[in-house]
């Protein structure tokens, strides 16, 4: 078993699972679906959070349904920044390189509002960015 699945027995996480079925009456907060068994699903993903450092706001209700359909039209976008630290210089700037490339906005310009030189690490990040921007 994953240390993830492994966590989500902890009494932590069950503690605010149950709060948030108990929030939303034991309903699918989607479809409305009382009687299918439900899930607790976190809306966003923030690198290095346990599942139980969230605010209730942040997760949802959803029955098995509509919870895989969730994870199966997840953002890109938004998946690719729950990866990302949150803080330092070099975070920011892999931001910026992966937003223009999805924007498609200049490289080289994009190069001097990052502080960045023209090498592997820039290009990569920007070329993720323009394959990301062909999903949107």
């Amino acid at each position: 078993m994953s240390s993830y699945f492994q966590k989500l027995r902890d009494p932590r996480w069950q503690k605010m699972r149950l709060q948030v079925m108990e929030r939303n009456e034991f309903c699918c907060e989607m479809c409305g679906d009382s009687t299918s068994t439900l899930n607790v699903h976190h809306k966003a993903y923030f690198k290095d959070r346990e599942p139980w450092d969230y605010l209730i706001e942040q997760l949802s209700c959803l029955c098995e349904g509509c919870h895989e359909q969730n994870h199966k039209n997840i953002d890109p976008l938004k998946f690719l920044c729950s990866l990302l630290p949150l803080s330092g210089i070099g975070s920011q700037s892999s931001l910026c390189l992966i937003v223009a490339g999805i924007l498609n906005f200049d490289y080289n310009e994009t190069l001097k509002m990052t502080d960045f030189e023209d090498c592997e690490f820039a290009s990569a990040r920007y070329a993720w960015g323009k394959l990301l921007g062909e999903k949107l």
